[in-house]
């Protein structure tokens, strides 16, 4: 397989895997992927006619699995604000902001008001999660839940606002 061949068929692996917006981890799995599964179909086709019907499936099933493993690896925002979800409702003191970013998203959580606890004897803390307007516009999203320690020792999230029900 010629250079300029192998080099446009990574390229277009790489475009065709991640259409929406891939992560860095996608992108850096979808090329490492790409090109070992090439060399490997390469190395399989030693003797054949075709090497480059082998090269190129090698290829496109590279970076295909390269891609979801860098995927799963890099953590999707939602992954983060959940994390900062949780630090808030550990560890925030009331009107203290937990920020969190990921690439071009943006957010934070904030404890509102005090602890308290529920009728089932839950530890509960009300908090309100934002996304954008770090910048000095206002914030892309904003909601207010309440997030309660159960007792297994993990936080739930067990009601949303009034606009969410």
């Amino acid at each position: 397989m010629r250079l300029g061949t192998s080099a446009t068929l990574v390229l277009l692996a790489t475009a065709l895997a991640g259409c929406a917006e891939p992560t860095d981890g996608q992108k850096i799995g979808t090329v490492t992927g790409a090109g070992l599964g090439a060399g490997i179909g390469r190395a399989a086709a030693i003797g054949t006619r075709y090497p480059w019907v082998f090269a190129g499936s090698g290829l496109v099933a590279g970076a295909a699995v390269g891609n979801a493993i860098g995927e799963y690896m890099d953590p999707p925002p939602s992954r983060m604000w959940a994390a900062a979800t949780i630090e808030a409702a550990e560890t925030a003191r009331p009107g203290e902001p937990v920020p969190w970013s990921l690439r071009d998203h943006r957010g934070q959580v904030t404890m509102i008001g005090a602890a308290w606890t529920d009728s089932g004897g839950r530890d509960c803390r009300t908090l309100r999660q934002q996304t954008g307007g770090d910048d000095g516009t206002p914030p892309a999203f904003v909601r207010d839940v309440v997030a309660c320690r159960g007792g297994d020792g993990t936080w739930e999230v067990v009601t949303p606002s009034a606009d969410e029900k």
